[in-house]
């Protein structure tokens, strides 16, 4: 009779590329300085990646699908969440995935919304650890419809938001700031990303104003003053701020925060929608829903993951479910 034994551990490594070499993709602001810092953390275990930088950040989408087309699957959007935008939307477009094997990585470096969701490393050195290895996180992708400036229906995507009135002209103008910042992992980061997310709420204020509104969720429809309103796939936005802090991006719904009454007492609520601790409140409307529809009386602003869209309301969304691969 033999014996039983346990198997002996294997010597044997998980690949530490199972998507292989990460190919990434930076805006300006990146490439002053991240961009390298990422570069070396990610040789210092022996990967060498390569990189190109979006100028103009509208370039990304461009570059990713030539990256594609040469046969990279991973690829990292090192920057701001307009420079993410572009990426996802080549790897995924209103009718569904179009690369289903692709796997975005998120290398935010303080600047992005997206990756604050999935809990990702700012620091070089602990993001590059983040891009090797098998993780990944299957998510939501929502999809939004409304009205040209032609009168014709244009149709978009969106990985983390889509906003209207107060949110959305934070947001743009966040993402352009963003854009503009030099990226480090210390105090610099900290201090411009204050005085950023201050610059773009002013300017915000300045160019929104409130109006009646018509909006239909799951289950129920409502009329409101609508200062602002954000569609959320994402926790975070307009600036790192936990928008949507009951978001989650692989639920197949989407989280409805609608803020009624005038931009300033949005603006008012800074410091508790920095921390999520906004909701419940009187002046504010929160949903889980599949479908999203609304119309107002005067137009409104609308962004998606920091882009400004041709034309606004009246606007829906809903979700394309499980559709995006981000690599955690």
């Amino acid at each position: 009779m033999s014996a039983v034994t346990a198997p002996l551990p294997s010597t044997r490594q998980a690949d530490p590329l199972p998507f292989g070499p990460p190919f990434l993709i930076a805006d300006p602001a990146a490439a002053r300085r991240d961009l390298t810092l990422l570069r070396r953390a990610l040789a210092a275990s022996g990967v060498v990646a390569e990189a190109a930088v979006a100028r103009p950040v509208e370039r990304a989408g461009t570059i990713a699908a030539r990256a594609l087309a040469d046969g990279h699957r991973l690829l990292v959007a090192v920057g701001s969440d307009r420079l993410a935008h572009a990426v996802a939307r080549v790897l995924v477009d209103p009718g569904g995935a179009r690369w289903p094997e692709a796997v975005l990585g998120l290398a935010g470096l303080g600047r992005q919304d997206l990756s604050a969701t999935f809990g990702l490393p700012d620091e070089p050195g602990k993001l590059a650890r983040h891009l090797l290895g098998p993780n990944l996180f299957v998510a939501d992708v929502g999809r939004a419809r409304w009205r040209g400036p032609d009168g014709t229906e244009r149709v978009g995507v969106f990985a983390n938001t889509a906003e209207l009135g107060y949110p959305a002209e934070v947001s743009a103008r966040a993402a352009t700031a963003a854009g503009g910042v030099r990226g480090t992992a210390g105090v610099v980061t900290r201090f411009a990303g204050r005085t950023g997310r201050l610059a773009a709420a002013v300017g915000a204020l300045a160019a929104s104003r409130s109006t009646p509104a018509h909006l239909e969720v799951d289950h129920t429809a409502v009329d409101l003053r609508l200062a602002g309103l954000v569609v959320a796939n994402g926790q975070f936005s307009m600036g790192r701020m936990k928008v949507a802090p009951r978001a989650l991006p692989d639920d197949g719904r989407l989280s409805v925060i609608a803020f009624q009454g005038q931009p300033l007492g949005i603006y008012a609520r800074s410091k508790d929608l920095y921390y999520g601790l906004h909701v419940p409140h009187p002046s504010i409307r929160e949903y889980q829903s599949r479908r999203v529809a609304v119309d107002t009386a005067e137009p409104l602003a609308l962004v998606l993951d920091g882009w400004r869209a041709a034309g606004g309301p009246p606007v829906s969304f809903d979700v394309l479910e499980q559709v995006l691969r981000v690599k955690v």
